[in-house]
């Protein structure tokens, strides 16, 4: 076939195409689709288009009851012009990996902030001042709180052809949400409880050097009142593995991953040739606290990989002497 035959058979296949297009969308269901197709770009667009970032992304606090402490959250917006609605509301640990969901309860009255919907503009700053001021009977205890701004893009017709597709739609399909966590201590003194208990560090009892680095699991709880970060290490026979600073909020457990150059990693041995028993001490205390928390677990490492091939290479080699033999015999 040659480049003029190639070419009128493109030619044909686009003509078949815009035929096919205009016989889909000459219909009712055709056009539905289409009008679906636009609000769905439309609805693309508006994500693309809100573009918010806030500070302090995290803001933790240890504060006396009677007493009052102001923080500033600062919201720019570096997409298009939107409608900023702020709220305050409690949140919960999902699991032990440090996830966690937002709940419907607002913050307790002691928190004033104003949650008027604002008009922010293309690159302006909106912010929040936001104060907390715990009454003097207030029980000493943890609140985990967000702090939600919730945007809706005010370019866009969200009534267009709305109804024709789905009477349940409104235009909270238009808006998303930034947020910020607080993580509030009230404590009369400023030291609040802070206990841990290790829920559980293990590896496993036997290990190929080789093939599988031997890596440990670590899960901590929080026992005492005030959430608070692990600060230590595990220390093996050649190599100390440094816990990363991870928030364990009050009554809660979590899963402790290892850090290297500010990157969170598995806690894991770097996976060098090894024989013997490695040891691994778990130490660590909660944050600047005194009280020191240690476990300690044994792995049995040799190269068994090693030993494997080298097994299969010897019987080899003593099958095809054998089998030399046998042939010699014969001669």
């Amino acid at each position: 076939m040659n480049k003029l035959q190639i070419t009128n058979l493109q030619n044909k296949t686009k003509l078949i195409f815009v035929l096919l297009l205009s016989s889909i969308f000459a219909t009712p269901k055709g056009q539905a689709l289409l009008t679906s197709y636009s609000l769905l770009a439309k609805q693309i667009y508006a994500q693309e288009a809100i573009n918010l970032s806030v500070t302090p992304p995290l803001f933790e606090l240890t504060i006396a009851p009677d007493k009052e402490v102001r923080q500033i959250f600062s919201l720019i917006n570096s997409g298009s012009d939107v409608y900023i609605t702020p709220k305050i509301v409690y949140f919960v640990p999902s699991d032990e990996f440090g996830n966690v969901e937002i709940t419907d309860t607002k913050s307790p009255d002691w928190i004033k902030y104003d949650n008027s919907k604002v008009f922010l503009k293309q690159d302006a700053k909106l912010d929040l001042n936001v104060v907390f001021f715990p009454p003097p009977d207030l029980p000493e205890t943890d609140h985990f709180l967000t702090i939600v701004f919730e945007a809706e893009n005010d370019n866009l017709d969200t009534n267009d052809n709305l109804d024709e597709l789905d009477e349940n739609k409104n235009s909270s399909e238009y808006t998303t949400q930034i947020a910020s966590n607080i993580l509030v201590t009230v404590s009369k003194d400023g030291n609040p409880k802070k206990a841990a208990e290790i829920i559980k560090f293990s590896t496993v009892k036997i290990a190929d050097s080789l093939l599988t680095p031997v890596s440990y699991e670590l899960v901590i709880k929080n026992v005492g009142n005030s959430f608070w970060k692990p600060n230590g290490k595990i220390v093996t026979n050649n190599q100390t593995l440094k816990l990363a600073p991870q928030n364990i909020l009050s009554n809660y457990s979590r899963k402790i991953s290892c850090i290297e150059a500010e990157t969170l990693v598995p806690c894991k041995l770097d996976g060098k040739p090894f024989i013997g028993l490695v040891k691994a001490n778990l130490e660590f205390t909660t944050d600047e606290d005194p009280k020191l928390y240690r476990a300690e677990v044994k792995t049995f490492v040799f190269p068994f990989s090693v030993l494997v091939i080298f097994s299969a290479s010897l019987l080899t080699l003593l099958r095809y002497k054998f089998i030399f033999k046998l042939w010699r015999r014969r001669d």
